[in-house]
Order: C-alpha cells, then structure tokens, then sequence
C-alpha cells in the first residue's frame, strides 16, 4: 500500500480528484440552490428546472478545474472551452436523463409500490433524484477533463532532454 501511494501517478490523481470533488461539491451545492429555488419557490417543474439549474455552475466548474485542480495556465481557454462544452453537454445530456430517470423512479415506483400511501414533497424527490445524478456523471467529468479538456501539450523531447523541464 505504501508503495501504491508513492507513486507519483497515484499521487498526482489523488490529488487532482480530490481538488475536483472540492470544485464539484461547491458546483453541486450552487445547481442544488438554483433548483431549490425553481422548484421549491417558483414551483417550476424539475424537468424542466433541471435544465436551467447547470448553468451558472457549469461555468463555475470550469474555470476553477482549469486554474486550481488542474492547473492549466497555458493560454489555451478557447481550446478548453469547446472541449469542456462537448464533453459538458454528453454530461449535461447523461445528468437530465439519470435526474428525471431517478425522479420518476422515485415519484412513481417508490412511493406507489414501496410506500404506497407515503406522501413526500416532490422537491425532494427531484433533491435526491439530481444527487444520484451527478454522483453517477462525476467519473465521466473527472476522466474527460483529465484526458481531455485539460490535459498537457506534451513537451518536445529536445527541451526535456536540455534540461528546460
């Protein structure tokens, strides 16, 4: 074990996806606030509500797993950008589908057969429906983004070899 943690791989991955769940739970908690709103106050439907909640945190998340877990300060935000913005809508496309899979799971299947007569508000059910959610796009995030979006121009071998790197 000690070993395995010695490895400068595992340690560079430890280090990036523990700054990435930091960058995702602080995402999470502003796309749960916009929903909460939506849906508790404005009595949006979370079909809908789920759409208008990712945005302003999708924005968030980028910038800061490109300067804090990852640490791309090369000038590249415009390449980044799109690549994030593909990835990000396969993502935001897997997180609508599992939110309002998980939403009428748990409004029709758990209430009427596992519950039957068990009433819950459907805000909160949307609340646990977006948290399985993102639990379940957070794997494809973290390993596009690593391999993707923001991963190192390699360096030419001259400027290793002469010692710049």
């Amino acid at each position: 074990m000690r070993r395995l943690l010695s490895n400068p791989r595992v340690r560079l991955h430890f280090k990036q996806a523990t700054k990435f769940a930091i960058s995702g739970l602080l995402g999470a908690t502003m796309e749960f606030s916009i929903l909460a709103v939506l849906v508790g106050y404005l009595d949006i439907t979370p079909f809908i509500a789920y759409i208008f909640s990712a945005g302003i945190p999708g924005i968030f998340v980028f910038f800061f797993n490109k300067y804090v877990t990852f640490g791309s300060h090369e000038d590249r935000t415009k390449d980044q950008t799109i690549r994030f913005l593909m990835v990000y809508s396969v993502a935001f496309l897997l997180n609508y589908g599992f939110s309002a899979l998980f939403y009428a799971l748990g409004y029709y299947f758990f209430l009427d057969y596992v519950f039957p007569g068990f009433t819950l508000e459907h805000d909160y059910i949307a609340y646990g429906a977006k948290a399985l959610a993102i639990g379940v796009t957070a794997f494809w995030n973290y390993i596009f983004s690593h391999l993707f979006i923001f991963r190192k121009k390699p360096v030419p071998l001259e400027a290793e070899a002469a010692g710049f790197i």
